[in-house]
């Protein structure tokens, strides 16, 4: 009787140790700076095609994601356009759709710079003063809904989200507000785009 004790006590010291000892190596794999997923989108007003790495703050309440995007020449009819976008998403509430099926509408804003030739943060001496305001930064409001997908085994990825998004440019909106010329619906376009979390 005192034998199987013993032996209980072991394997019960061996398995919490070991418990301890996974969980203590998995808090130590992921450091800060590890981002939780990865992003690929298109469209949105922040490229043709974005790609990049994203955060869960705050208990989730927040993904934060650091973009590049890419416009070519076929599309953007000038020169080819390189963005660099920082995009903050607020999950407004999520709603279980199925197994391991996440339904969450969502809202946000981005804050763009273009990097390349097409655009100028202070005006060229070419112009006027006053002529143009400064085009490399633009900001964008959006809204839409992912679906999020969790995976029970996996190697690489635990997890999906799939989202659509309607937004618009803040330059779009004043021009449609204070412009005859464009309209409300001009100002909009919509986005697709997957996170694969890690």
């Amino acid at each position: 009787m005192k034998n199987k004790n013993i032996f209980i006590f072991v394997l019960f010291v061996l398995f919490f140790s070991k418990s301890y000892a996974q969980e203590s190596t998995l808090a130590k794999e992921k450091a800060w700076y590890v981002p939780d997923y990865v992003k690929v989108q298109f469209a949105g007003n922040i490229g043709f095609v974005s790609l990049g790495a994203g955060y869960q703050l705050f208990n989730k309440v927040l993904n934060t994601e650091l973009l590049y995007g890419y416009v070519p020449e076929s599309e953007s009819k000038a020169n080819r356009i390189h963005l660099i976008t920082i995009k903050n998403t607020f999950p407004i509430y999520r709603k279980e759709i199925g197994e391991n099926l996440v339904i969450t509408p969502i809202a946000g804003f981005t804050t763009s710079i273009d990097i390349g030739t097409n655009s100028f943060t202070t005006l060229p001496s070419i112009y006027p003063k006053g002529y143009y305001v400064p085009n490399a930064f633009h900001f964008t409001l959006f809204a839409g809904a992912l679906v999020h997908k969790e995976f029970k085994k996996t190697k690489i990825f635990s997890g999906i989200d799939f989202y659509a998004e309607v937004g618009t440019v803040e330059s779009y909106l004043w021009y449609a507000i204070t412009s005859k010329e464009v309209t409300l619906n001009d100002s909009f376009s919509s986005s697709i785009g997957v996170n694969f979390y890690f």
